[in-house]
């Protein structure tokens, strides 16, 4: 076929556009070949260039795919094609991180469908490419924190799908939008807490996927997107109260992903992925067995796709598997199992770390790795190994913020780990070196609150090094570092917590005020007074902790 193409005559161009369409599923290569040769023999006609972008990003290449999509924006004043070609470009751009682009080719898609629509408002396919657009930019301010928006177009786009849908039925291309959005604003309403409606919401968007899955059975895409329904109505289930529903859910969206990884070894990654998820799951059922063996599957998948040489993100993805192994190992209290797991993702990630210009990234994760091992070692009660440990992820931490002085979460991490290295030098009673550690941690963290003043959780990492370095500097007998250290935290609960009467912030300040109470001098009454009448709200509420109670106790003089 692509030879009677090549030969030319009034078919040509028909006969490859035949031979692009046969070889597409088994020899992508050569039907992007015949999609050039259509190309060239008919350059107005702009079906065989989307073509060739969609079969290039399908492949992979997303520079070859961006490149035909500008030459049909370029090219043809077919509006359709142009809106086709715009919303390509827009998922290139998203794909390769590039938020702004994607938002203006997206927000452009909208304007020349918008433009089809008013011409004639029945056109379903002009409806769906706007609901399209309109999905992906409510995805976009998903990201961006704006949530109302995000609700607002995830909304506005099904509206739209619907209301097609009404007029010419759902046929397969329309039910999979349908679908797409459903899911798209299920997400969201779980991320906001609406878990019921989310679930209901998802159902609905599975229904259409397993009805896909069985009419197209030779398109793998319907199986993925089907597992991630699974596995979002697996996290409603949970979030909701249904353990056992939420088990199921998430062992069909695995099943889903075991028959594609069957089919195609490309998808080992996200079955591996699955695993994690569903390891994470079971953890938080309280099926630790379940949990270890299905981290364990992951990461044998990871090994696998791990095995030098390789690209970073298989690497970095057997060490996160590897650190997931070793948190679930440890609340387990199974030493040895974590010890193992944290070791070897240390050694992996070092290896990577000593490369010549290696990313920040391989520095944050030994320092993760350090910090597994240190935690390792305070559940042993060998306080030496754990400083040791704990101070090296301190120094690995730093050396990744040197490389990016300005990344907020590498200072962010620096001071998290700067806090673990005080605490376990405070329980083997360095005070000196513990106190340097909490001072560090205040600095930075000061730093970070300054910048960012309106960001409660800002303000309670500040919080946390402050009552830390008054801890350590009462026990030193700086009575004046640890007042002073304590009033400034106490200043916070008003930036930490929205109203006085909350639970929490009641919580927060009556401990604050306890330790107060022995360092204040005149003013020791007062805050002794004021924290016994916090706890006792608390007991009234019945959220008070046994520690709680027994430093009321204390304060009452018991």
């Amino acid at each position: 076929m692509l030879a009677l193409a090549k030969a030319g005559g009034p078919h040509a161009a028909l006969a490859a556009r035949r031979a692009a369409w046969l070889a597409e599923r088994q020899d992508p290569a050569l039907a992007r070949e015949a999609l050039k040769v259509a190309i060239r023999l008919e350059p107005q006609d702009p079906a065989p260039k989307l073509a060739l972008a969609r079969l290039a990003a399908e492949q992979g290449d997303l520079a070859g795919a961006a490149s035909a999509a500008r030459d049909v924006v370029a090219e043809t004043t077919d509006q359709p094609a142009r809106a086709r070609a715009t919303f390509m470009l827009g998922e290139i751009a998203r794909v390769q991180g590039d938020r702004p682009t994607a938002r203006g080719h997206y927000a452009e898609t909208l304007r020349i469908e918008d433009r089809l629509l008013a011409a004639n408002r029945s056109d379903p396919t002009a409806a769906r490419w706007y609901a399209r657009a309109r999905g992906r930019l409510a995805e976009l301010d998903a990201v961006d924190g704006d949530r109302s928006r995000a609700r607002t177009g995830a909304e506005g786009a099904l509206a739209m799908l619907r209301a097609a849908a009404a007029g010419i039925g759902e046929p397969p291309v329309l039910a999979a939008d349908i679908a797409d959005a459903e899911m798209r604003l299920g997400a969201l309403e779980l991320d906001d807490g609406e878990p019921a409606s989310a679930r209901r919401r998802l159902g609905e968007a599975i229904g259409r996927y397993e009805a896909l899955v069985v009419t197209e059975k030779d398109e793998p895409h319907w199986r993925a997107v089907l597992s991630d329904a699974w596995a979002l109505a697996a996290e409603a289930d949970y979030v909701r109260g249904a353990a056992d529903r939420a088990r199921e859910a998430m062992d069909k969206a695995l099943q889903t992903r075991l028959r594609l990884a069957a089919r195609d070894p490309r998808e080992a990654f996200a079955l591996a992925g699955t695993w994690r998820l569903r390891s994470a799951l079971l953890s938080a059922i309280g099926d630790n067995t379940g949990a270890a063996d299905s981290l364990q599957q992951a990461r044998n998948l990871a090994e696998q796709l791990a095995r030098p040489p390789c690209p970073d993100a298989p690497a970095r993805f057997l060490v996160h598997t590897l650190l997931d192994q070793a948190d679930q190992a440890l609340r387990a209290n199974a030493i040895n199992a974590a010890r193992e797991a944290a070791d070897t993702a240390r050694a992996h990630a070092e290896d990577y770390a000593r490369a010549p210009n290696a990313a920040p990234v391989w520095f944050t994760d030994v320092a993760a790795a350090w910090d597994r091992l240190g935690e390792v070692a305070r559940l042993a009660r060998a306080q030496v190994q754990a400083q040791e440990a704990f101070a090296r992820a301190t120094e690995f931490r730093r050396m990744a913020l040197e490389r990016e002085p300005k990344n907020t979460q590498s200072a962010r991490g620096l001071a998290a780990a700067l806090v673990k290295q005080g605490e376990a030098a405070l329980e083997a009673k360095a005070y000196a070196g513990a106190r340097a550690s909490f001072q560090e941690s205040a600095a930075l963290r000061l730093s970070l609150f300054e910048a960012n003043q309106d960001d409660p959780r800002t303000a309670q990492a500040l919080a946390v090094a402050l009552e830390r370095l008054g801890l350590t500097a009462q026990a030193q007998g700086d009575i004046g570092t640890a007042r002073a250290a304590w009033e400034e935290e106490l200043v916070l609960a008003d930036r930490i917590f929205a109203t006085d009467d909350d639970i929490e912030g009641q919580r927060f300040r009556a401990i604050v005020e306890a330790h107060l109470s022995g360092v204040a001098g005149a003013d020791s009454e007062r805050y002794r007074t004021s924290a016994l009448a916090r706890f006792d709200d608390l007991a009234k509420a019945g959220v008070m902790t046994e520690r709680e109670a027994a430093l009321r106790k204390r304060l009452w003089g018991g």
